[in-house]
């Protein structure tokens, strides 16, 4: 089966492509096969661990780079390459798991879409570490068309993953607090997890592809708006904590990356990646 992987990862990579596109296709094609976008759920619930629309964005890079992932593996030349046994299977049940995930999403079954964000997070977390991601020197091509797009695409995960859990704690009635914790503190602590994530990968992986992607992430939910009619349910927590925190933890990570990034380059090149 291991010569057919190329061709599973390509129809997997099709697949998943296709269902999110029609998931957004309202407005393009005129027709409407889900109840929801993942916009208009996002814009309904008052969470405070949720950035602004245009974050999400980030889909279409992370898109990009799966496509140049596939490709890449997908020709003949690269038949033999190693890093087809070590993403195996992963990388289809990632993308079973996204379309899952979509269709479960959309149809406002937030936690058992959860299961299925899981699924995605697991998968990735697999992949990662089976390609040894920041330890394996690997060619510029290898890491440009492997290595960053999965390092993107985890990095989106993890936060996904928590803003998921937080929607179905919503969904579930703890909308203001949770195991006596309110919904502004959860959220700041959740914010400063992202950010230990980001440096410990960042300096024990090297790997700054995934702490940016939580820059942008963390700085989208500064730039949502607290005060709309939305967030009326939440109105006496602490939005302006939320947003200090939201703003000064992309500014750690920007300038941890910027030491990291001196200190590369003053190391010498034996102590960089091939």
């Amino acid at each position: 089966m291991r010569r057919f992987l190329p061709i599973i990862n390509i129809i997997a990579y099709v697949a998943t492509l296709a269902v999110n596109f029609l998931s957004q296709s309202s407005s393009v094609l005129g027709i409407r096969p889900f109840p929801n976008t993942v916009a208009e759920l996002g814009e309904s619930r008052a969470l405070f661990f949720l950035p602004a629309g245009y974050v999400f964005s980030i889909w279409g890079i992370i898109y990009l780079g799966l496509g140049a992932y596939v490709i890449y593996l997908g020709r003949a030349a690269q038949r033999d390459n190693p890093m087809i046994d070590k993403i195996g299977y992963w990388f289809l049940i990632s993308s079973i798991g996204n379309v899952t995930w979509l269709a479960l999403f959309l149809y406002d079954l937030v936690a058992v879409s959860t299961i299925a964000m899981l699924v995605i997070l697991v998968s990735l977390i697999m992949i990662y570490l089976r390609l040894g991601i920041g330890r394996t020197p690997v060619s510029s091509r290898e890491r440009w068309f492997v290595h960053i797009p999965f390092s993107i695409y985890l990095g989106w995960i993890t936060v996904a993953t928590v803003a998921n859990i937080a929607a179905m704690l919503y969904v579930g009635g703890s909308v203001t607090s949770f195991l006596g914790i309110s919904a502004d503190i959860w959220a700041v602590v959740m914010m400063l997890v992202a950010t230990a994530l980001a440096l410990i990968m960042l300096f024990t992986r090297r790997d700054i592809a995934y702490a940016l992607v939580v820059v942008w992430a963390v700085f989208g939910i500064y730039a949502r708006p607290f005060d709309t009619p939305v967030f009326a349910p939440v109105a006496g927590l602490n939005a302006g904590l939320v947003d200090t925190i939201a703003l000064i933890v992309p500014l750690v990570i920007l300038a941890a990356i910027g030491v990291f990034w001196f200190t590369r380059r003053n190391t010498g090149p034996a102590a960089r990646m091939a």
